[in-house]
C-alpha cells in the first residue's frame, strides 16, 4: 500500500471523518514561527484531520443565551478525541521511520506579539488555514474554515512530518461561502464590525480569501476570557480592558461562538423556526436500525462502557424527563453506564472513566448525525433518572445519556459481565499493549515491602515542603497561597487495602515534541507540553482496560499517576499535572526503568521519553525480574546537571541497592527545582518563549513565604493562562536520542546556554 493510502487509512481507522495532506509550500505566507518550517525545519507534509461536530449540539446549544453552551459542550470530547488521533497518528509515522510533530486541537497561544512576529493570539499553527492548505475547504467570512460535507461544524486538528504525501487538491468546488452575514450580525460583541483593522487578504494554494481582520481581544470577551456579555463592552478592548473587568466583575463563563452557530453553506442550509434559531444541515437519513445498533456496540465496546440501553420516546418511564424539550426530534433514549474498577476509586480512575464515557457518547452521537440522524449528548437531561428509568442503576457507576431521532429496537444490551477466572501476567500485559502501552512490567506488594526502608533512605523521606497554589482567577495576578505537603512513601497497601500487585504501563510520547522543544524557529514548547499531558491521558484509558479485566474476574483494581506519592507537579496550560518523575519507583521495581541523575525513569527502549502510569489490585501476580543495566548515566557527560538553570541537581556517587542490583542515588533540590518548572520563575525553563520576564533570583530562606513573594512579583497578566515551562534536564538528555532509526532532523537553532549563576544567592 502507498504511503498516502497507508496515512490515510491510519486516520480514519483512528476516528477522522475528513483527512488532506498539505505540503509545506502551501503555508509560504504564514510567519516562520507560525509554520511547518518554524515548527520542524525539515518537514515537507502537514497531515490534517477534520472530526463533524453533531448538528444539534450546534443549532440547540447556546440558548437563551450564549452563556448557556449546554450541548455544545461536546466540543471538550471533540478536542479529546482530536488530541488522541493528532498524538497516534504522529506515533504511527514514527515507527515507519518519519519525524512527525502532533499539534494539539487547541493549540498553546501566545497572547502578547513575540519577536519578529506582531500577532496576537498566536498559536503554533492555526489549524483552520492548515485544513484550506490540504484541499478540505475554504475561508468563510467568519474567517472560519467551511467544508463541503459539513459548513463550519468541525473541529481540525494536525500532524507535521518529514514524510512526503502526495498534496490533496486545492478546494475549487462551489463556494461555500456566500456571504449571507450571519455571523456578522449575530456576533454578541459586534466583533466583525467594530475595531476591524482592516480586510485580510490571504493566499493558499493559488486561491485568495478575504474576511475581516477582527480585534481578538473583543472576540474573546466571552468566549476565553468568560466575561459577561451582558456587560456594555466598551467600544475599544484590550487586555488591560479585559484584565479592568475581571477584576471587577469577575468571570461568567464561555459561550457557544453565534458565527459557528448561524453559519451554514448555501447547499446545506435550510431552515426550521420551530426547531432551532440557527440554520439546520441537510442530511438524509440511511442504515436500518439493526445495522445502527450494531457500530453503536461496537463504538461502546471500544470504550470502558458497560451497559447500554436503548428506550423508546413512548416507553420512557421516568415523567419528570421530557426527552424532547432536549432534542424535539426525540424519538429513541440512549443510555451508557460504566461502572467504577474499585469501590473507593482514585481520582485517576474516576477521570479516566469519565474520559471514555464522555468520549463514547460523542462517537455514538457523532456516527448517529452522520448516518442522517438528529442526535444529541452533553444535555440537562438527567443521566441519573434516565439510567433508573432504564433500570440500569446502581451506585458507584457514571452515567451519559444521548438523544437520537433514529427509531432504535428497545433492548439492554451488556457489554461486560463479573465472571470469576484467573488472571495471569501476561492477559494483564496483553491487554495493556493491546490499548497502546509500550511497556508493561509486575511487581508484588511483597517486593514493594522489602524494599520500602531502602527505597525511604534513598529519596530522604519522610520530609515535609510549603509549597504555593495560585487562588486567583485564570488570568492576571497570582493570589498565592501557602500550605504544608508532607511527603513520605505510601505502599500499594495503603492506595488499596489488601493489594497484593501493582501493575506499571508506560507510553512513549513522539521523540519531536522533545527533540524540537524551544531551539526551532518557532521557540516553542507547546508540542511537548501537549506530549506529556496527553501520554498519561492515553495511559488511563489502557489503565482502565487493565483494571476492568481484573474486576471482571472478580478483583479489585484502582490507578495512579503517582503511587508513592511523592512527586511535584509542573506548570501548565492544562492545570496541574504529575512531573515527568511521577512513578519513578514502581517503574524501577516492575523491571521497567532505573533512575537518572535527574531523577527521571530512563528505558532501554525509549530513554526519558514515556511516562508511566500504576494499577494497583489484590490479584495475586508474580514479579518481574529487575532491570540491571546497562545505565546510561555512567557513560554520560551529564548535561542535566550543567544546563539546570536553578542549580538544582548535583553530581552524586552514591547509590542504593535493589536485590543486589546498583542504581544511580539522584540528589534534586526540590526547592531549587520547583522555583523553575512549578513555578515558572526561571525563564530558561520555557517562559521567555511566552514573552513573559519571570527570572527571579533563589532566595536564601527557602519558604513558601518567599515562592509567594516572587510569584506576586512577575506580571503575569492575561497569559497566565497559558504559561508553560520545560525542564531542562529533560530537554538536554541524551537517554533515548539514538534508539530510534529515522531521518535525522536538521536546521534546528542552537541550544541556550546555561543562564549565569548571579541568578543565585
Amino acid at each position: 500500500m502507498k504511503l498516502d493510502a497507508l496515512v490515510r487509512e491510519k486516520a480514519l481507522e483512528l476516528g477522522a471523518d475528513l483527512v488532506g495532506f498539505a505540503p509545506v509550500e502551501r503555508f509560504k505566507g504564514a510567519p516562520l514561527r507560525m509554520s511547518p518550517k518554524g515548527l520542524m525545519p525539515e518537514s515537507e507534509s502537514v497531515v490534517v484531520i477534520a472530526i463533524h461536530h453533531p448538528d444539534a449540539a450546534v443549532e440547540l446549544g447556546g440558548e437563551p443565551t450564549p452563556h448557556d453552551i449546554g450541548p455544545y459542550n461536546v466540543q471538550g470530547a471533540m478536542n479529546a478525541k482530536l488530541d488522541d488521533i493528532s498524538f497516534l497518528l504522529a506515533r504511527f509515522l514514527e515507527d515507519l521511520g518519519f519525524h512527525s510533530l502532533p499539534i494539539a486541537a487547541s493549540n498553546i497561544w501566545r497572547y502578547y506579539p513575540y519577536k519578529d512576529t506582531p500577532v496576537c493570539f498566536a498559536p503554533e499553527i492555526a489549524h483552520r488555514y492548515a485544513a484550506v492548505a490540504a484541499g478540505l475547504g475554504e475561508i468563510g467570512w467568519s474567517g472560519l474554515c467551511l467544508t463541503p460535507q459539513f459548513g463550519p461544524r468541525q473541529r481540525f486538528v494536525s500532524v507535521i512530518t518529514n514524510a512526503k504525501l502526495t498534496p490533496s487538491p486545492i478546494y475549487t468546488g462551489e463556494a461555500l461561502c456566500d456571504k449571507c452575514m450571519e455571523c456578522v450580525n449575530t456576533c454578541p460583541t459586534d466583533a466583525f464590525r467594530k475595531e476591524v483593522k482592516t480586510i485580510n487578504t490571504i493566499e493558499i494554494g493559488g486561491r485568495t480569501f478575504t474576511f475581516p481582520e477582527i480585534n481578538k481581544w473583543r472576540c474573546s470577551w466571552s468566549e476565553n476570557f468568560l466575561l459577561n456579555l451582558a456587560h456594555d463592552i466598551p467600544e475599544k478592548v484590550d487586555e488591560n480592558v479585559a484584565l479592568e473587568y475581571l477584576e471587577k466583575y469577575g468571570m461568567r463563563g464561555g459561550e457557544e461562538g453565534c458565527c459557528l452557530k448561524f453559519c451554514m453553506t448555501p447547499l446545506l442550509r435550510e431552515y426550521d423556526k420551530s426547531y432551532a434559531k440557527a440554520p439546520r444541515r441537510k442530511k438524509v437519513p440511511s442504515g436500518n436500525p439493526d445495522m445502527l445498533v450494531d457500530e453503536l456496540l461496537s463504538l461502546a465496546k471500544k470504550r470502558a462502557v458497560d451497559i447500554l440501553t436503548v428506550q423508546s420516546v413512548a416507553s420512557f418511564k421516568n415523567k419528570n424527563i421530557t426527552p424532547t424539550l432536549h432534542l424535539p426530534d426525540t424519538k429513541s433514549v440512549i443510555c451508557l453506564r460504566s461502572d467504577m474498577p474499585a469501590p473507593s476509586p482514585s481520582i485517576e480512575s474516576i477521570s479516566a472513566v469519565h474520559r471514555d464515557l464522555s468520549l463514547a457518547s460523542y462517537e455514538i452521537a457523532r456516527f448517529l448525525d452522520i448516518s442522517g440522524y438528529s442526535s444529541i449528548t452533553n444535555t440537562h437531561i438527567s443521566p441519573e433518572l434516565t439510567a433508573q428509568s432504564a433500570d440500569i442503576f446502581r451506585q458507584n457507576s457514571e452515567y451519559s445519556v444521548i438523544l437520537t431521532s433514529a427509531e432504535l429496537p428497545e433492548k439492554i444490551h451488556k457489554l461486560s459481565s463479573i465472571e470469576k477466572k484467573t488472571v495471569s501476567e501476561e492477559d494483564v500485559k496483553n491487554i495493556a499493549k493491546e490499548t497502546g502501552a509500550d511497556l508493561a512490567g509486575i511487581f508484588t506488594t511483597k517486593r514493594f515491602n522489602q524494599s520500602a526502608s531502602i527505597i525511604t533512605e534513598a529519596f530522604k523521606l519522610p520530609y515535609t515542603r510549603e509549597v504555593v497554589e495560585d487562588k486567583g482567577l485564570l488570568y492576571g495576578p497570582v493570589i498565592p497561597k501557602v500550605h504544608t505537603e508532607h511527603f513520605t512513601l505510601l505502599s500499594p497497601t495503603d492506595r488499596l487495602p489488601g493489594a497484593q500487585s501493582v501493575i506499571v504501563i508506560g507510553m512513549h510520547f513522539p521523540d519531536d515534541s522533545l527533540d524540537t522543544a524551544k531551539v526551532t524557529p518557532s521557540e516553542t514548547i507547546g508540542p511537548y507540553v501537549f506530549a506529556k499531558y496527553e501520554t498519561l491521558l492515553l495511559l488511563r484509558h489502557s489503565a482502565l482496560a487493565v483494571a476492568r479485566l481484573l474486576r471482571n474476574a472478580g478483583y479489585k483494581a484502582d490507578i495512579f499517576n503517582d503511587l508513592t506519592g511523592f512527586s511535584s507537579s509542573d506548570k501548565t496550560s492544562r492545570g496541574k499535572q504529575p512531573d515527568m518523575r511521577s512513578n519513578l519507583i514502581p517503574a524501577i521495581l516492575a523491571g521497567l526503568a532505573y533512575p537518572g541523575y535527574h531523577g527521571v525513569p530512563i528505558t532501554p527502549e525509549f530513554g526519558i521519553r514515556q511516562r508511566f502510569i500504576a494499577i494497583v489490585t489484590d490479584c495475586p501476580l508474580k514479579n518481574d525480574p529487575l532491570f540491571t543495566g546497562p545505565f546510561e548515566c555512567n557513560e554520560c557527560n551529564m548535561p542535566c546537571i550543567k544546563e539546570c538553570p536553578t542549580h538544582a541537581l548535583s553530581q552524586s556517587t552514591k547509590t542504593f541497592s535493589l536485590e543486589g542490583i546498583e542504581y544511580p542515588e539522584p540528589n534534586i533540590n526540590s526547592f531549587h527545582c520547583d522555583w523553575a518548572r512549578r513555578y515558572g520563575l526561571s525563564s530558561k525553563e520555557g517562559i521567555a518563549t511566552w514573552g513573559i520576564e519571570s527570572d527571579r533570583k533563589i532566595p536564601k530562606e527557602k519558604s513558601g513565604e518567599e515562592i509567594a513573594k516572587a510569584l506576586s512579583s512577575v506580571k503575569w497578566g492575561i497569559q497566565k493562562r497559558h504559561i508553560n515551562t520545560i525542564e531542562e534536564c529533560i530537554r538536554t538528555c541524551p537517554a533515548g536520542r539514538k534508539k530510534r532509526k529515522r531521518v535525522p532532523l536538521k536546521g534546528s537553532i542552537p541550544l541556550q546556554t546555561s543562564l549565569p549563576k548571579e541568578m543565585i544567592e
